[in-house]
């Protein structure tokens, strides 16, 4: 995944309102987008493989839609049909006297209407597991299931490469 490329990621290294569990309800929480990284080579992880990280304090970005940006264009935007919104699934960590609260986008393989676009993108949490998700009362890959082709509305239409477009005519 290019980070510095994709638009669901604009705003990493600056504070979010995520949702949270806090054992009773849910609830909102200001979180600072990048957990700290031990390697001094990279300051701060904003993604995490969903398959592989630690997701033991769940916690949703709300957004209306991610995408993806080349070189200063919008090569497509993706929002959830149906919905209002949609719910990128996260995973948060206390802060300490060198970093503040903070949290981490989970990544998932592409979903079928984006596959051709990218490998990888942020996880979307399906609308009626929000809270099995924020609860934690389901293990984290099985909410983080994939959606079914036509879930996602793409814009602006993305066109085929150049040399597709001269092949068709």
């Amino acid at each position: 995944m290019d980070i510095e490329n994709d638009d669901a990621l604009v705003g990493i290294g600056k504070p979010h309102r995520v949702m949270i569990w806090d054992g009773n309800q849910e609830r909102e929480k200001e979180l600072h987008w990048g957990l700290p990284s031990r390697d001094p080579d990279i300051f701060q992880i904003p993604l995490l493989k969903s398959e592989t990280a630690i997701i033991d304090r769940p916690c949703l970005l709300l957004a209306n839609e991610f995408g993806l940006v080349k070189r200063g264009k919008t090569v497509y935007s993706a929002s959830l049909i149906g919905e209002p919104f949609l719910c990128i699934a996260a995973t948060w960590r206390p802060g300490s006297r060198d970093w503040p609260d903070s949290f981490a986008a989970l990544t998932v393989p592409a979903y079928a209407d984006l596959s051709h676009h990218k490998d990888r993108h942020v996880g979307v949490v399906h609308p009626g597991d929000l809270f099995d998700w924020l609860m934690a009362t389901r293990p984290p890959l099985d909410l983080l299931r994939p959606f079914p082709k036509n879930s996602f509305r793409i814009a602006p239409p993305i066109q085929q490469n150049f040399d597709d477009l001269l092949g068709a005519a």
